[in-house]
Protein backbone atom coordinates (compact mmCIF):
# COMPACT_ATOMS: atom_id res chain seq x y z
CA UNK A 1 0.00 0.00 0.00
CA UNK A 2 2.13 2.73 -1.12
CA UNK A 3 0.26 5.71 0.03
CA UNK A 4 0.48 3.96 3.93
CA UNK A 5 4.13 3.67 3.21
CA UNK A 6 4.43 6.55 2.37
CA UNK A 7 2.66 7.96 5.57
CA UNK A 8 5.00 5.27 7.60
CA UNK A 9 8.08 7.09 5.76
CA UNK A 10 6.77 10.51 7.38
CA UNK A 11 6.50 9.37 10.93
CA UNK A 12 10.01 7.75 10.44
CA UNK A 13 11.54 11.41 9.57
CA UNK A 14 9.12 12.98 12.19
CA UNK A 15 9.24 10.63 15.06
CA UNK A 16 11.68 8.16 14.23
CA UNK A 17 12.07 6.60 18.04
CA UNK A 18 8.32 6.49 18.49
CA UNK A 19 7.32 2.34 18.88
CA UNK A 20 4.88 1.65 15.55
CA UNK A 21 4.61 -1.88 16.41
CA UNK A 22 4.35 -3.34 19.68
CA UNK A 23 4.37 -7.38 19.81
CA UNK A 24 2.83 -9.00 23.61
CA UNK A 25 4.28 -12.35 24.16
CA UNK A 26 2.93 -13.13 27.77
CA UNK A 27 4.51 -10.43 30.56
CA UNK A 28 7.23 -9.52 27.85
CA UNK A 29 6.45 -7.06 24.99
CA UNK A 30 8.56 -6.34 21.81
CA UNK A 31 8.98 -3.10 19.93
CA UNK A 32 9.53 -1.50 16.66
CA UNK A 33 9.70 2.25 15.81
CA UNK A 34 8.70 3.63 12.64
CA UNK A 35 12.06 4.15 11.70
CA UNK A 36 12.87 0.92 12.16
CA UNK A 37 9.61 -0.02 10.36
CA UNK A 38 10.28 1.99 7.90
CA UNK A 39 13.77 0.65 6.66
CA UNK A 40 12.82 -3.12 7.35
CA UNK A 41 9.88 -2.26 4.10
CA UNK A 42 12.77 -0.59 2.67
CA UNK A 43 15.00 -3.67 2.43
CA UNK A 44 12.25 -5.92 1.31
CA UNK A 45 11.02 -4.00 -1.19
CA UNK A 46 14.26 -4.70 -3.30
CA UNK A 47 13.49 -8.32 -3.11
CA UNK A 48 10.09 -8.33 -3.02
CA UNK A 49 9.68 -6.07 -6.34
CA UNK A 50 9.80 -8.95 -8.78
CA UNK A 51 6.82 -10.54 -6.87
CA UNK A 52 4.73 -7.86 -8.54
CA UNK A 53 1.55 -9.29 -9.66
CA UNK A 54 1.99 -12.56 -7.67
CA UNK A 55 -0.61 -14.02 -5.63
CA UNK A 56 0.78 -14.42 -1.98
CA UNK A 57 -0.99 -16.25 0.90
CA UNK A 58 -0.35 -15.27 4.50
CA UNK A 59 -1.62 -17.80 7.08
CA UNK A 60 0.24 -16.79 10.22
CA UNK A 61 -0.76 -15.74 13.64
CA UNK A 62 -1.66 -11.73 14.49
CA UNK A 63 2.08 -10.89 14.66
CA UNK A 64 4.52 -8.60 13.60
CA UNK A 65 5.78 -11.16 10.35
CA UNK A 66 2.10 -10.77 9.37
CA UNK A 67 2.07 -7.05 9.27
CA UNK A 68 5.71 -6.53 7.62
CA UNK A 69 4.96 -9.01 4.92
CA UNK A 70 1.43 -7.61 4.17
CA UNK A 71 2.72 -4.20 4.28
CA UNK A 72 5.83 -5.25 1.83
CA UNK A 73 3.50 -7.33 -0.50
CA UNK A 74 1.28 -4.73 -1.15
CA UNK A 75 3.84 -1.73 -1.72
CA UNK A 76 5.62 -3.79 -3.91
CA UNK A 77 2.43 -4.25 -5.89
CA UNK A 78 1.57 -8.02 -5.15
CA UNK A 79 -1.76 -9.59 -4.61
CA UNK A 80 -2.13 -10.67 -0.71
CA UNK A 81 -4.50 -13.44 0.07
CA UNK A 82 -4.88 -13.63 3.97
CA UNK A 83 -6.09 -17.38 5.21
CA UNK A 84 -8.37 -16.81 8.01
CA UNK A 85 -6.84 -19.40 10.66
CA UNK A 86 -10.49 -20.36 11.69
CA UNK A 87 -10.88 -21.96 8.36
CA UNK A 88 -11.19 -25.74 7.74
CA UNK A 89 -9.44 -28.14 6.09
CA UNK A 90 -11.50 -27.80 2.89
CA UNK A 91 -12.15 -24.65 3.34
CA UNK A 92 -8.27 -23.54 2.94
CA UNK A 93 -7.96 -26.25 -0.10
CA UNK A 94 -10.94 -24.23 -1.88
CA UNK A 95 -8.83 -20.83 -1.44
CA UNK A 96 -5.64 -22.33 -2.65
CA UNK A 97 -7.03 -23.42 -5.55
CA UNK A 98 -9.42 -20.76 -6.22
CA UNK A 99 -6.87 -17.55 -5.97
CA UNK A 100 -4.07 -20.25 -7.64
CA UNK A 101 -1.77 -19.48 -4.63
CA UNK A 102 1.58 -19.00 -5.99
CA UNK A 103 3.20 -18.23 -2.68
CA UNK A 104 2.55 -19.26 0.87
CA UNK A 105 3.90 -17.71 3.72
CA UNK A 106 3.12 -20.22 7.07
CA UNK A 107 4.00 -18.61 10.27
CA UNK A 108 5.77 -20.05 12.53
CA UNK A 109 4.20 -22.70 14.90
CA UNK A 110 1.64 -23.77 12.26
CA UNK A 111 0.99 -26.45 9.31
CA UNK A 112 -1.06 -25.10 6.47
CA UNK A 113 -3.49 -28.11 5.92
CA UNK A 114 -3.44 -28.54 2.62
CA UNK A 115 0.57 -29.50 3.39
CA UNK A 116 0.39 -31.45 5.73
CA UNK A 117 3.56 -34.07 6.86
CA UNK A 118 5.52 -32.75 3.58
CA UNK A 119 9.35 -32.40 3.47
CA UNK A 120 8.52 -29.61 1.70
CA UNK A 121 10.17 -30.94 -1.75
CA UNK A 122 8.87 -32.12 -4.92
CA UNK A 123 5.66 -33.75 -3.12
CA UNK A 124 2.26 -33.57 -4.87
CA UNK A 125 -0.69 -32.81 -2.69
CA UNK A 126 -4.01 -32.26 -4.92
CA UNK A 127 -1.92 -31.59 -8.02
CA UNK A 128 0.29 -28.84 -6.07
CA UNK A 129 4.46 -28.83 -6.37
CA UNK A 130 5.14 -27.60 -3.14
CA UNK A 131 9.06 -26.59 -3.22
CA UNK A 132 11.26 -24.30 -1.08
CA UNK A 133 13.11 -21.73 -3.06
CA UNK A 134 16.52 -20.00 -3.20
CA UNK A 135 14.77 -16.69 -3.33
CA UNK A 136 12.19 -16.89 -0.59
CA UNK A 137 14.72 -18.44 0.99
CA UNK A 138 16.74 -15.96 1.32
CA UNK A 139 14.22 -13.58 1.61
CA UNK A 140 14.10 -15.19 5.48
CA UNK A 141 17.48 -15.62 5.99
CA UNK A 142 17.99 -11.70 5.53
CA UNK A 143 14.91 -11.06 7.72
CA UNK A 144 15.28 -13.23 10.00
CA UNK A 145 14.57 -11.38 13.10
CA UNK A 146 11.07 -10.70 12.15
CA UNK A 147 9.99 -13.40 9.25
CA UNK A 148 10.40 -16.68 11.39
CA UNK A 149 7.94 -18.79 9.54
CA UNK A 150 8.75 -20.51 6.15
CA UNK A 151 7.93 -19.61 2.72
CA UNK A 152 6.63 -22.22 -0.09
CA UNK A 153 6.17 -21.98 -3.66
CA UNK A 154 3.44 -23.66 -5.03
CA UNK A 155 3.03 -23.95 -8.51
CA UNK A 156 -0.02 -25.62 -10.54
CA UNK A 157 -1.12 -25.34 -14.26
CA UNK A 158 -2.14 -21.71 -14.08
CA UNK A 159 1.28 -20.47 -12.91
CA UNK A 160 2.16 -19.61 -16.29
CA UNK A 161 -1.10 -17.88 -17.05
CA UNK A 162 -0.62 -15.23 -13.84
CA UNK A 163 2.77 -14.70 -14.44
CA UNK A 164 2.08 -13.66 -18.14
CA UNK A 165 -1.19 -11.45 -16.44
CA UNK A 166 0.95 -9.87 -13.77
CA UNK A 167 0.75 -6.34 -14.79
CA UNK A 168 -2.72 -6.29 -15.65
CA UNK A 169 -3.54 -8.14 -12.12
CA UNK A 170 -1.92 -5.77 -10.24
CA UNK A 171 -3.53 -3.02 -11.68
CA UNK A 172 -7.06 -4.22 -11.13
CA UNK A 173 -6.89 -5.10 -7.26
CA UNK A 174 -3.84 -6.04 -4.62
CA UNK A 175 -5.98 -7.66 -2.33
CA UNK A 176 -8.70 -10.70 -2.08
CA UNK A 177 -9.88 -11.60 1.75
CA UNK A 178 -12.33 -14.39 1.50
CA UNK A 179 -15.73 -14.53 3.31
CA UNK A 180 -16.78 -17.83 4.84
CA UNK A 181 -20.73 -17.31 4.26
CA UNK A 182 -23.64 -18.81 5.32
CA UNK A 183 -23.17 -22.08 3.18
CA UNK A 184 -21.25 -23.56 0.86
CA UNK A 185 -17.48 -22.32 -0.05
CA UNK A 186 -16.05 -19.30 0.60
CA UNK A 187 -15.69 -16.42 -2.11
CA UNK A 188 -12.97 -14.19 -2.40
CA UNK A 189 -13.65 -10.59 -2.68
CA UNK A 190 -11.07 -8.67 -5.02
CA UNK A 191 -10.32 -4.91 -3.26
CA UNK A 192 -8.19 -2.41 -5.15
CA UNK A 193 -5.67 -0.48 -3.37
CA UNK A 194 -7.50 2.89 -4.21
CA UNK A 195 -11.07 1.34 -2.64
CA UNK A 196 -8.64 0.12 1.05
CA UNK A 197 -7.13 3.68 1.19
CA UNK A 198 -10.28 5.55 0.45
CA UNK A 199 -11.38 3.71 3.86
CA UNK A 200 -8.23 5.05 6.07
CA UNK A 201 -8.58 7.75 4.76
CA UNK A 202 -11.84 8.61 5.82
CA UNK A 203 -11.69 7.01 8.96
CA UNK A 204 -8.42 8.59 10.04
CA UNK A 205 -9.92 12.02 9.23
CA UNK A 206 -12.90 11.11 11.43
CA UNK A 207 -11.00 10.01 14.39
CA UNK A 208 -7.89 12.55 14.42
CA UNK A 209 -9.62 14.94 17.25
CA UNK A 210 -10.01 11.47 19.22
CA UNK A 211 -6.89 9.27 18.44
CA UNK A 212 -4.33 11.69 18.20
CA UNK A 213 -1.67 13.43 20.11
CA UNK A 214 -1.91 17.41 20.30
CA UNK A 215 1.67 17.72 19.51
CA UNK A 216 3.99 15.32 18.44
CA UNK A 217 7.80 14.73 20.39
CA UNK A 218 10.59 13.05 18.14
CA UNK A 219 12.16 11.74 21.55
CA UNK A 220 8.71 10.49 22.68
CA UNK A 221 8.79 6.39 22.10
CA UNK A 222 5.26 5.87 23.38
CA UNK A 223 2.23 6.53 22.27
CA UNK A 224 -0.81 7.44 24.46
CA UNK A 225 -3.09 6.16 21.60
CA UNK A 226 -2.51 2.91 21.19
CA UNK A 227 -4.65 0.39 19.09
CA UNK A 228 -5.11 -3.48 20.34
CA UNK A 229 -5.95 -5.78 17.42
CA UNK A 230 -8.22 -8.42 18.97
CA UNK A 231 -9.73 -9.80 15.64
CA UNK A 232 -7.65 -11.92 13.27
CA UNK A 233 -6.00 -9.63 10.94
CA UNK A 234 -7.25 -11.84 8.08
CA UNK A 235 -10.47 -10.13 9.19
CA UNK A 236 -11.10 -7.33 6.79
CA UNK A 237 -12.01 -5.00 9.36
CA UNK A 238 -9.37 -5.37 11.73
CA UNK A 239 -6.52 -5.27 8.94
CA UNK A 240 -8.01 -2.47 7.12
CA UNK A 241 -9.46 -0.23 10.53
CA UNK A 242 -6.60 -1.46 12.78
CA UNK A 243 -3.45 -2.24 11.48
CA UNK A 244 -3.45 0.57 8.30
CA UNK A 245 -5.50 3.22 10.04
CA UNK A 246 -2.69 2.91 12.96
CA UNK A 247 -0.16 3.02 11.27
CA UNK A 248 -1.43 5.84 8.62
CA UNK A 249 -2.08 7.80 11.49
CA UNK A 250 1.61 7.35 13.40
CA UNK A 251 -0.07 5.52 16.44
CA UNK A 252 1.57 2.34 18.08
CA UNK A 253 -0.16 -0.45 17.00
CA UNK A 254 -0.70 -3.48 19.74
CA UNK A 255 -0.38 -6.92 18.75
CA UNK A 256 0.07 -10.69 19.42
CA UNK A 257 -1.62 -13.92 19.78
CA UNK A 258 -5.35 -13.28 20.21
CA UNK A 259 -6.00 -15.61 22.70
CA UNK A 260 -3.68 -13.85 25.32
CA UNK A 261 -6.45 -10.81 24.44
CA UNK A 262 -9.10 -12.86 25.34
CA UNK A 263 -10.87 -13.98 21.59
CA UNK A 264 -9.99 -18.06 22.79
CA UNK A 265 -12.17 -19.07 19.49
CA UNK A 266 -14.99 -18.33 17.56
CA UNK A 267 -17.71 -19.12 20.31
CA UNK A 268 -15.50 -17.61 23.50
CA UNK A 269 -14.22 -14.84 24.73
CA UNK A 270 -12.72 -13.77 27.89
CA UNK A 271 -13.03 -9.86 28.95
CA UNK A 272 -10.84 -10.41 31.87
CA UNK A 273 -7.93 -10.93 29.44
CA UNK A 274 -9.16 -8.08 27.16
CA UNK A 275 -9.59 -5.50 30.22
CA UNK A 276 -6.37 -6.55 31.51
CA UNK A 277 -4.45 -5.89 28.54
CA UNK A 278 -6.00 -2.74 27.99
CA UNK A 279 -4.82 -1.64 31.30
CA UNK A 280 -1.57 -2.44 31.07
CA UNK A 281 -0.83 -1.29 27.41
CA UNK A 282 -2.89 1.86 28.30
CA UNK A 283 -4.75 1.09 25.36
CA UNK A 284 -7.06 3.52 23.54
CA UNK A 285 -8.43 1.69 20.84
CA UNK A 286 -10.34 -1.60 19.98
CA UNK A 287 -12.39 -3.70 17.55
CA UNK A 288 -14.95 -5.77 19.25
CA UNK A 289 -18.08 -8.24 18.32
CA UNK A 290 -20.75 -7.75 19.86
CA UNK A 291 -20.81 -10.93 21.93
CA UNK A 292 -17.25 -9.22 22.98
CA UNK A 293 -19.13 -5.97 24.34
CA UNK A 294 -21.70 -7.98 26.36
CA UNK A 295 -19.02 -10.54 27.99
CA UNK A 296 -17.24 -7.12 28.90
CA UNK A 297 -20.29 -5.16 30.12
CA UNK A 298 -21.18 -8.15 32.12
CA UNK A 299 -17.93 -8.42 33.72
CA UNK A 300 -17.36 -5.15 34.70
CA UNK A 301 -20.57 -4.82 36.14
CA UNK A 302 -20.04 -8.31 38.22
CA UNK A 303 -16.24 -6.55 39.28
CA UNK A 304 -17.57 -2.86 39.27
CA UNK A 305 -15.89 -1.59 43.11
CA UNK A 306 -19.48 0.40 44.34
CA UNK A 307 -17.38 3.13 45.97
CA UNK A 308 -14.99 4.06 42.94
CA UNK A 309 -15.95 5.64 39.77
CA UNK A 310 -16.75 3.38 36.91
CA UNK A 311 -15.09 5.41 34.52
CA UNK A 312 -11.10 4.76 36.01
CA UNK A 313 -11.91 0.99 35.03
CA UNK A 314 -10.47 1.93 31.66
CA UNK A 315 -9.20 5.42 31.19
CA UNK A 316 -7.37 5.33 28.64
CA UNK A 317 -10.31 3.77 26.43
CA UNK A 318 -10.93 6.34 23.83
CA UNK A 319 -12.80 4.31 20.77
CA UNK A 320 -14.22 1.05 21.17
CA UNK A 321 -15.90 0.13 17.84
CA UNK A 322 -18.48 -2.71 17.72
CA UNK A 323 -19.55 -4.22 14.42
CA UNK A 324 -20.00 -7.76 12.22
CA UNK A 325 -23.69 -8.01 13.99
CA UNK A 326 -27.19 -6.28 15.20
CA UNK A 327 -25.97 -4.78 18.66
CA UNK A 328 -29.19 -4.43 20.72
CA UNK A 329 -29.76 -1.16 22.15
CA UNK A 330 -30.04 -2.26 25.38
CA UNK A 331 -26.17 -3.19 25.71
CA UNK A 332 -25.48 0.01 24.38
CA UNK A 333 -26.84 1.37 27.72
CA UNK A 334 -25.13 -0.96 29.67
CA UNK A 335 -22.11 -0.20 27.98
CA UNK A 336 -22.57 3.61 28.60
CA UNK A 337 -23.38 3.26 32.41
CA UNK A 338 -20.20 1.76 32.48
CA UNK A 339 -19.00 5.06 30.83
CA UNK A 340 -17.30 2.60 28.10
CA UNK A 341 -16.64 5.06 24.48
CA UNK A 342 -18.47 2.51 22.92
CA UNK A 343 -19.63 2.80 19.13
CA UNK A 344 -21.47 0.93 16.73
CA UNK A 345 -20.72 1.41 12.90
CA UNK A 346 -21.50 -1.16 9.80
CA UNK A 347 -19.67 -2.34 6.68
CA UNK A 348 -19.05 -5.48 4.64
CA UNK A 349 -15.84 -6.98 2.24
CA UNK A 350 -17.67 -6.10 -0.71
CA UNK A 351 -17.16 -1.79 0.46
CA UNK A 352 -13.77 -2.83 1.58
CA UNK A 353 -14.76 -3.17 5.38
CA UNK A 354 -16.60 0.20 6.95
CA UNK A 355 -19.74 1.58 5.62
CA UNK A 356 -20.67 3.64 8.19
CA UNK A 357 -19.47 4.59 11.71
CA UNK A 358 -21.35 6.21 14.92
CA UNK A 359 -18.08 8.85 15.89
CA UNK A 360 -17.53 11.16 18.94
CA UNK A 361 -18.13 14.22 16.62
CA UNK A 362 -21.85 12.01 15.12
CA UNK A 363 -23.22 9.87 17.39
CA UNK A 364 -26.76 8.37 17.58
CA UNK A 365 -27.43 5.06 19.47
CA UNK A 366 -29.23 2.14 17.69
CA UNK A 367 -27.99 3.70 14.31
CA UNK A 368 -24.96 2.38 12.82
CA UNK A 369 -23.99 6.20 12.48
CA UNK A 370 -23.65 8.05 9.40
CA UNK A 371 -22.34 6.97 6.16
CA UNK A 372 -18.41 7.53 5.46
CA UNK A 373 -17.19 10.11 3.22
CA UNK A 374 -16.39 7.22 0.96
CA UNK A 375 -19.77 5.54 0.93
CA UNK A 376 -22.86 6.78 -0.76
CA UNK A 377 -25.99 4.40 0.51
CA UNK A 378 -29.53 4.27 -0.12
CA UNK A 379 -32.26 2.13 0.58
CA UNK A 380 -34.59 0.44 -2.09
CA UNK A 381 -37.87 -0.16 -2.90
CA UNK A 382 -37.90 -3.34 -1.02
CA UNK A 383 -35.75 -2.50 2.14
CA UNK A 384 -32.54 -3.49 1.37
CA UNK A 385 -29.89 -0.81 1.98
CA UNK A 386 -27.28 -0.76 -1.30
CA UNK A 387 -23.92 1.22 -1.24
CA UNK A 388 -22.30 3.05 -4.00
CA UNK A 389 -18.85 4.71 -4.42
CA UNK A 390 -16.38 1.91 -2.91
CA UNK A 391 -17.50 -1.11 -4.41
CA UNK A 392 -14.97 -4.30 -4.54
CA UNK A 393 -13.92 -5.36 -8.25
CA UNK A 394 -15.56 -8.42 -7.84
CA UNK A 395 -15.70 -11.92 -6.41
CA UNK A 396 -12.87 -13.86 -7.59
CA UNK A 397 -13.84 -16.24 -10.79
CA UNK A 398 -17.54 -15.49 -10.38
CA UNK A 399 -19.88 -13.42 -12.03
CA UNK A 400 -21.18 -10.60 -10.48
CA UNK A 401 -23.14 -8.44 -12.47
CA UNK A 402 -26.79 -10.08 -10.81
CA UNK A 403 -27.35 -11.24 -7.66
CA UNK A 404 -24.61 -9.31 -5.66
CA UNK A 405 -23.41 -6.13 -7.75
CA UNK A 406 -26.18 -4.35 -8.90
CA UNK A 407 -25.11 -2.31 -12.38
CA UNK A 408 -22.11 -2.88 -12.38
CA UNK A 409 -20.71 -0.14 -14.04
CA UNK A 410 -22.28 2.31 -11.19
CA UNK A 411 -21.05 0.22 -8.97
CA UNK A 412 -23.88 0.01 -6.32
CA UNK A 413 -23.49 -2.90 -3.61
CA UNK A 414 -26.68 -4.75 -2.94
CA UNK A 415 -25.99 -5.81 0.78
CA UNK A 416 -28.47 -8.19 1.14
CA UNK A 417 -29.67 -6.28 4.92
CA UNK A 418 -32.82 -4.34 5.60
CA UNK A 419 -32.59 -0.72 6.64
CA UNK A 420 -33.45 3.04 6.78
CA UNK A 421 -31.98 6.40 7.12
CA UNK A 422 -33.67 8.99 9.39
CA UNK A 423 -34.14 12.50 8.33
CA UNK A 424 -30.50 12.87 10.24
CA UNK A 425 -28.80 11.00 7.59
CA UNK A 426 -28.26 8.09 10.74
CA UNK A 427 -28.20 4.61 8.77
CA UNK A 428 -30.22 1.91 11.19
CA UNK A 429 -29.67 -1.77 10.19
CA UNK A 430 -32.66 -4.29 11.18
CA UNK A 431 -31.96 -7.76 9.61
CA UNK A 432 -30.79 -9.34 6.70
CA UNK A 433 -33.16 -9.89 3.97
CA UNK A 434 -33.27 -13.59 3.04
CA UNK A 435 -34.05 -14.18 6.96
CA UNK A 436 -36.90 -12.03 7.55
CA UNK A 437 -39.75 -13.87 9.12
CA UNK A 438 -43.43 -13.20 7.61
CA UNK A 439 -45.89 -14.41 10.48
CA UNK A 440 -49.40 -16.00 9.52
CA UNK A 441 -50.32 -12.77 9.93
CA UNK A 442 -48.72 -10.95 7.52
CA UNK A 443 -46.11 -9.28 10.14
CA UNK A 444 -42.24 -8.91 8.67
CA UNK A 445 -40.06 -10.01 11.85
CA UNK A 446 -36.17 -9.49 11.92
CA UNK A 447 -34.66 -12.59 13.62
CA UNK A 448 -31.72 -10.92 14.26
CA UNK A 449 -33.38 -8.05 15.90
CA UNK A 450 -35.15 -10.43 18.53
CA UNK A 451 -32.08 -12.84 19.12
CA UNK A 452 -30.35 -9.33 19.81
CA UNK A 453 -33.02 -8.40 22.33
CA UNK A 454 -32.63 -12.50 24.17
CA UNK A 455 -28.54 -11.80 24.21
CA UNK A 456 -28.91 -8.75 26.75
CA UNK A 457 -29.70 -11.28 29.27
CA UNK A 458 -26.86 -12.78 31.06
CA UNK A 459 -28.40 -16.37 31.40
CA UNK A 460 -28.88 -16.19 28.13
CA UNK A 461 -25.71 -17.65 25.44
CA UNK A 462 -27.31 -18.38 22.11
CA UNK A 463 -30.44 -17.66 20.71
CA UNK A 464 -31.54 -18.86 17.31
CA UNK A 465 -35.51 -17.23 16.40
CA UNK A 466 -38.03 -19.77 14.17
CA UNK A 467 -41.57 -18.92 13.16
CA UNK A 468 -41.16 -17.88 9.50
CA UNK A 469 -45.49 -18.61 8.53
CA UNK A 470 -46.25 -19.31 12.06
CA UNK A 471 -48.65 -17.28 13.95
CA UNK A 472 -46.00 -16.55 16.84
CA UNK A 473 -42.19 -17.25 17.02
CA UNK A 474 -39.94 -19.74 19.04
CA UNK A 475 -36.73 -19.22 20.17
CA UNK A 476 -34.10 -22.31 20.57
CA UNK A 477 -31.71 -20.90 23.68
CA UNK A 478 -28.62 -22.18 24.89
CA UNK A 479 -28.09 -21.11 28.71
CA UNK A 480 -24.66 -19.21 29.84
CA UNK A 481 -22.61 -21.48 31.30
CA UNK A 482 -21.22 -18.65 33.69
CA UNK A 483 -24.61 -18.60 34.74
CA UNK A 484 -25.50 -22.09 34.77
CA UNK A 485 -23.82 -22.84 38.50
CA UNK A 486 -25.85 -19.88 40.19
CA UNK A 487 -29.29 -21.30 38.23
CA UNK A 488 -28.63 -24.52 38.41
CA UNK A 489 -31.55 -25.46 40.78
CA UNK A 490 -33.92 -23.96 38.35
CA UNK A 491 -32.32 -23.10 35.27
CA UNK A 492 -35.94 -23.35 33.19
CA UNK A 493 -37.33 -21.08 35.44
CA UNK A 494 -34.21 -18.77 34.97
CA UNK A 495 -34.77 -18.31 31.42
CA UNK A 496 -38.47 -18.37 31.30
CA UNK A 497 -37.92 -15.19 33.72
CA UNK A 498 -35.46 -14.21 31.29
CA UNK A 499 -37.62 -14.03 28.05
CA UNK A 500 -40.42 -12.71 29.82
CA UNK A 501 -38.23 -9.88 30.57
CA UNK A 502 -37.70 -9.44 26.85
CA UNK A 503 -41.11 -9.55 25.75
CA UNK A 504 -42.08 -7.04 27.59
CA UNK A 505 -39.88 -4.62 25.60
CA UNK A 506 -41.26 -6.02 22.50
CA UNK A 507 -44.33 -5.10 20.66
CA UNK A 508 -46.76 -8.30 20.80
CA UNK A 509 -45.74 -10.19 16.95
CA UNK A 510 -42.61 -10.28 17.90
CA UNK A 511 -42.70 -12.22 21.34
CA UNK A 512 -41.13 -15.41 21.98
CA UNK A 513 -44.38 -17.77 22.84
CA UNK A 514 -42.61 -20.93 22.66
CA UNK A 515 -38.64 -21.97 23.71
CA UNK A 516 -36.56 -25.07 23.66
CA UNK A 517 -33.85 -24.65 26.13
CA UNK A 518 -30.85 -26.86 24.37
CA UNK A 519 -27.61 -28.21 26.13
CA UNK A 520 -25.32 -28.13 23.88
CA UNK A 521 -23.78 -24.41 21.90
CA UNK A 522 -24.20 -23.96 18.35
CA UNK A 523 -20.89 -24.33 16.98
CA UNK A 524 -18.94 -25.42 13.63
CA UNK A 525 -18.36 -28.87 15.52
CA UNK A 526 -22.48 -29.48 15.17
CA UNK A 527 -23.13 -27.80 11.66
CA UNK A 528 -25.01 -25.43 13.33
CA UNK A 529 -22.83 -22.18 12.85
CA UNK A 530 -20.70 -21.16 10.12
CA UNK A 531 -16.86 -20.46 10.75
CA UNK A 532 -17.32 -16.83 11.19
CA UNK A 533 -19.60 -17.37 14.03
CA UNK A 534 -23.01 -16.83 12.06
CA UNK A 535 -26.57 -18.92 12.74
CA UNK A 536 -26.88 -21.75 9.93
CA UNK A 537 -30.23 -20.96 10.16
CA UNK A 538 -31.72 -23.65 7.64
CA UNK A 539 -29.82 -26.32 9.73
CA UNK A 540 -31.00 -24.96 13.08
CA UNK A 541 -35.08 -24.98 11.36
CA UNK A 542 -34.27 -28.65 10.48
CA UNK A 543 -32.55 -29.54 13.61
CA UNK A 544 -35.36 -27.80 15.84
CA UNK A 545 -38.90 -27.69 14.00
CA UNK A 546 -40.13 -31.45 15.53
CA UNK A 547 -39.21 -30.17 19.28
CA UNK A 548 -40.84 -26.84 18.74
CA UNK A 549 -43.96 -28.21 16.92
CA UNK A 550 -43.28 -26.45 13.50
Amino acid sequence: MTPIYTAICEHARKVPKQVAIKTVVGEHTVSLTYDALQRTLALLHQTLHTWQGKRVALYAHNEIDWVILDLALSTAGAVVIPIPLFFSDSQVAHLLQDAQIELVYVGAGLTLPAIHDVDHVNHNVNNWVIAKTAEVAALKLEHAAYITGEFYQLNNDAADTLTSQASAIASEFCKVTYTSGSTGMPKGVCLGQDTLMRIVESLAEALADTLTDDAANPLDITSHFGHLSVLPFATLLENVAGVYVSLYMGRTLVIGKIDQFGLLSNQAFDAKRLITTVQTHRIASVILLPQMLKAICEYMAANKNPDARTSAALPSLRFMAVGGGKVSPTLLQDAKALSLPVYEGYGLSECGSVVSLNTPKAKREGSVGKPMPHASVSIAASGEVMVKGNAMQGYLNHDTSSEDMNNKDNGIIATGDIGYIDNDGYLYITGRRKNVLISSFGRNISPEWVEAQLLTQPIIYQAAVLGDGEPSLSAVIVANPNEVATNCSDLQSAIEHAIETVNQALPDYARIKHWHLEKQSFSTDNGLLTDNGKLRRPQIFTTYKSVLGL
